[in-house]
């Protein structure tokens, strides 16, 4: 089943949450940037940094979809847990964090200073994400299926990998808006 309405429901999700980064953190300061209320939480740029990085890992198996060029591996077509691994990611990856998930290494923001292109660099790989997700509106997102950047064993289907982005998008950029709320946040 093709499915033409999923896929407006993300691109809204999606336009909205650039909208939101737009609004919050488009004057913002370098040294606001890169303020962190703790050694063991991230910066504004880090959470950005860390979209930036982990959303891109996808994008040559989504250009190779969007160009019809991507066949399926055995273990993508065959593997038993495609709906688990897609589900749990679904759960564990909401807008709003329940609790505090460790990102895995591959998709770590970077440790040092920020510069403050990452707020243009972030739209333009937001744009770049969406772009995708619009070029699988006649797909059935719920037939294919992908191998996850953190591992090889998990795979999900395109639906999936498509929501836990986007839900991605929000959980981060709230993120970086509680940072903005901390108590000795910089004010300027």
């Amino acid at each position: 089943m093709k499915d033409g309405v999923f896929i407006v429901e993300m691109l809204q999700k999606g336009y909205e949450a650039r909208e939101k980064a737009t609004q919050v953190f488009a004057n913002i300061s370098l040294q606001q940037l890169n303020w962190k209320p703790s050694e063991e939480n991230w910066s504004i740029g880090q959470c950005l940094d860390h979209l930036i990085i982990s959303d891109c890992l996808y994008f040559p198996v989504f250009k190779k979809i969007a160009e019809g060029k991507f066949e399926m591996k055995f273990w993508e077509t065959w593997n038993p847990l495609n709906s688990l691994f897609g589900k749990m990611l679904v759960s564990q990856v909401q807008e709003t964090s329940r609790k505090k998930l460790k990102a895995p290494r591959i998709f770590e923001p970077s440790q040092s200073n920020i510069d403050m292109g990452v707020l243009e660099r972030f739209h333009k790989h937001l744009d770049s994400l969406l772009g995708y997700v619009a070029d699988f509106s006649k797909m059935d997102v719920d037939k294919i299926h992908i191998t996850s950047p953190i591992s090889a064993v998990v795979t999900l289907s395109l639906r999936n990998a498509v929501t836990v982005l986007i839900q991605h998008q929000y959980r981060h950029i709230n993120q970086a808006s509680k940072v903005m709320q901390s108590k000795h946040f910089p004010l300027a």
